[in-house]
């Protein structure tokens, strides 16, 4: 057999192998990405008061949960991650909107209890958003777009299975 028949038929079987290798890994992630939204969504189902953008500091109607689960927002993200200090509600609304489930903490916690729901919170995979809230009438509450679950007590599983099921599950996929 000629070297350029072997180069020929080695390309062939290389190609083979990508061509099935990336379908049986598309396949898995397509199923355990199935296997996710199958589950049902954690929290109370808050009414929808839609998504509409409106400029930064204009007046818009009033929300109808506290921590809010929808309605108007800014064009700007908060971005994923622990913020130290509370961030607009307009702008974690908009990165809800986008997919993040949000970890709000009573803002006079202890450093100890913050800790615990940190833990949780980087255990968790997904998009996602821990800050404290300065008006929060429990010490921990979990928004996703739509849902919004109250903890009376400090529950390091119950934050990350809130975070891994309800993220990710928003009108819109894109950066929070």
């Amino acid at each position: 057999m000629k070297t350029e028949h072997k180069v020929f038929i080695g390309i062939g079987l290389l190609t083979l192998v990508i061509i099935v290798g990336g379908t049986l890994l598309s396949t898995k992630g397509g199923l355990k990405k199935q296997e996710e939204l199958s589950k049902t969504m954690m929290g109370e189902k808050i009414a929808d008061l839609g998504a509409a953008h409106v400029a930064k500091n204009a007046p818009h109607s009033g929300y109808n949960s506290n921590p809010p689960t929808s309605g108007p927002h800014w064009t700007g993200v908060a971005g994923a991650g622990i913020k130290d200090e509370p961030v607009p509600d307009e702008l974690v609304l908009h990165s809800m909107e986008h997919g993040a489930a949000v970890v709000w903490y009573r803002e006079d916690l202890a450093q100890s209890d913050v800790d615990i729901i940190r833990s949780a919170f980087q255990s968790a995979s997904g998009k996602k958003i821990m800050l404290p809230r300065k008006d929060l009438d429990v010490p921990v509450a979990l928004t996703s777009w739509g849902y919004l679950l109250e903890l009376d007590t400090i529950d390091g599983e119950k934050i990350k299975k809130f975070i891994e099921t309800n993220n990710d599950r928003a009108p819109e996929k894109a950066p929070i």
